[in-house]
């Protein structure tokens, strides 16, 4: 090596050794004391559940500047932790066993070593089915009627989520939608066929636990005060029956209501009778005589309608078919009749009592404040309201109906046997019974009644049947 290179290898050195005792500046540290924060969910925020096995959900942040979250933990106590594992938005977590409110806590470490404060979140835990029972019509053994009334009792285990729903079958394996606990219900048994019908029940808790299935059976029977026959194309006419008795028929003097055509009151006593449930209908009518129903806004031509636009020779013709058809004897009931079905054995002003108000006769009766008032002008399905103490339907209201009797201004001279009362020859107008929808409530008054020629005809007008044994 020359001189020349040994001098600048000296330099070098003598350069890198100066350098190396010059000071140098610190490395930069991360100051961070702040600890983390976060939450923990259970199972979506669910109240309760039926399963050790839920899912949490966690969600975790270090302070603005921090060193970052690195692992977190689980207790059940507070005291017991599980060791720090790495961090998940969401895992899988077994309760503690035993039924009652479980607590799960989470805590947080972030990479300067700061621990977060306790996060918990609890749930009940209910693996216990509810119980219940059931009771059709306050346990009878026998009904007339397919509609009957559930008596239901249910609870839950001590400390339970509580029953939520509960559902219905008559089979066992199709079921109504859930719906909520109540203690009584009203049902229809699945069937009109005479015997024993089943009815079972089934509860839910608000932990999804499913109740045994719970049932309760009833024996539907003939109703001895009822009567179906069958008309041609097994369209059924039912009739009731109304007993034998007496009434007096007709106005006091002293009622400020009563019209002059009301009075004298007399007693009647009359035999028993079948009268229609209903008022006739248009499946009835077709039946008898091929009749189709008019295609206008004021007469709702479905089966169970009542027949409307019936004078009072066409409702003889009706009759006659009918007669001729079951071989049995149907009329017109008397003035007599028709006011003895329609009380029913009572003296109220109606045969609901004595309110008059739009509220209550909407509860028994077709008139004009629900039907005309509300744009609906024809006569509505029969049965749709609720029956008189005798089971008859829209005796008030809907379509007035044509009675056998002819007209007359008095009762001075009505017979008292509850037959009609027939001139010769036959009188002006005929009698009719039960004011039609366009009237007001009340015009419902059991002992009102009116008259039509026996050619009038309307969408308010039509007819029951009675028959004598």
């Amino acid at each position: 090596m020359n001189k020349k290179s040994l001098g600048f290898g000296l330099t070098l050195a003598a350069v890198l050794l100066a350098l190396a005792v010059l000071p140098q500046p610190a490395a930069r540290a991360v100051t961070d004391t702040t600890p983390p924060t976060g939450t923990i969910v259970i199972n979506g925020n669910q109240s309760c559940t039926n399963s050790r096995n839920v899912t949490i959900a966690m969600t975790w942040a270090d302070n603005a500047g921090g060193s970052g979250v690195a692992r977190m933990r689980f207790s059940n106590d507070g005291s017991t932790w599980t060791a720090y594992e790495s961090l998940t938005p969401s895992r899988s977590y077994q309760l503690p066993a035993g039924d009652g409110y479980k607590t799960v806590r989470v805590q947080f470490i972030d990479l300067a070593n700061n621990r977060s404060i306790t996060y918990s979140d609890y749930i009940r835990l209910d693996t216990v089915a509810p119980t219940g029972a059931i009771i059709i019509n306050k346990g009878d053994l026998t009904t007339t009627k397919q509609s009957v009334t559930l008596g239901l009792t249910f609870a839950d285990n001590a400390g339970g989520s509580g029953v939520v729903r509960m559902r219905f079958s008559d089979n066992g394996s199709t079921w109504t939608n859930w719906m909520y606990p109540t203690a009584t219900k009203a049902y229809k048994l699945p069937k009109a066929t005479l015997g024993y019908q089943t009815v079972r029940v089934q509860y839910l808790d608000a932990a999804n636990n499913y109740s045994p299935v719970y049932n309760d059976y009833i024996k539907l029977v003939a109703d001895p005060n009822e009567e179906t026959i069958m008309l041609p194309g097994s369209v059924p006419l039912v009739m009731r029956w109304i007993p034998a008795g007496s009434f007096v028929m007709g106005s006091p003097d002293t009622d400020p209501n009563a019209m002059n055509w009301e009075w004298p009151q007399h007693t009647v006593t009359l035999s028993g009778f079948w009268m229609g449930k209903y008022e006739l209908t248009n499946a009835q009518r077709q039946a008898l005589t091929g009749y189709e129903p008019n295609t206008n806004p004021n007469e709702l031509g479905v089966a169970n309608a009542p027949a409307v636009f019936i004078n009072w020779n066409d409702a003889h013709t009706i009759l006659t078919a009918l007669n001729t058809c079951t071989g049995k004897t149907f009329r017109l009931p008397s003035e007599a009749q028709f006011q003895y079905a329609l009380r029913a054995g009572t003296t109220t002003q109606y045969y609901w009592g004595d309110d008059g108000s739009d509220a209550t006769g909407s509860q028994y009766a077709w008139w004009k404040g629900n039907t005309m008032d509300v744009g609906e002008n024809y006569a509505h399905l029969v049965g749709q309201k609720k029956p008189n103490a005798w089971g008859l339907y829209d005796m008030a209201g809907n379509v007035a109906e044509w009675c056998e009797d002819d007209w007359h201004s008095s009762y001075s001279g009505a017979p008292t046997d509850g037959s009609a009362w027939v001139d010769s020859p036959r009188a002006e107008r005929r009698a009719s019974h039960d004011y039609g929808l366009s009237d007001l409530v009340g015009a419902f008054r059991s002992a009102n009644r009116t008259k039509y020629g026996p050619l009038a005809n309307g969408w308010s007008i039509g007819m029951r049947v009675v028959r004598i044994p």
